[in-house]
């Protein structure tokens, strides 16, 4: 940090990136396996009173945790990794075109 400011490599914002991809990577087989068994509560439950609930549950659950992957990670253009590496190419295009600046012509 100089002057109180935040100092952030565009490298260390594409480790980042690749940490959010790696954690939303680890999350797959949990969240698969949550749905799975909601679902299967869901149809177990599906004469009981509650049964239309739970599925409904269910649905919305799997959707919550697949879309919580998908804002960390991967390929999603608003995913938290995909904005790190933006913020990285813009930092060294910033970098990039101040260096141009002050070449000698």
């Amino acid at each position: 940090m100089a002057n109180g400011g935040i100092s952030v490599t565009p490298e260390e914002l594409r480790a980042a990136a690749g940490a959010a991809d790696a954690v939303s990577q680890d999350l797959q087989a949990p969240i698969a396996a949550a749905e799975r068994d909601i679902e299967a509560a869901g149809t177990a439950m599906k004469t009981w009173y509650i049964g239309p609930e739970m599925e409904r549950v269910a649905h919305d659950w799997g959707m919550a945790l697949d879309k919580l992957s998908k804002r960390i990670g991967g390929g999603d253009p608003d995913s938290a990794a995909s904005r790190l590496r933006r913020t990285a190419d813009g930092h060294r295009f910033n970098e990039d075109l101040t260096a141009q600046s002050f070449q000698v012509r």
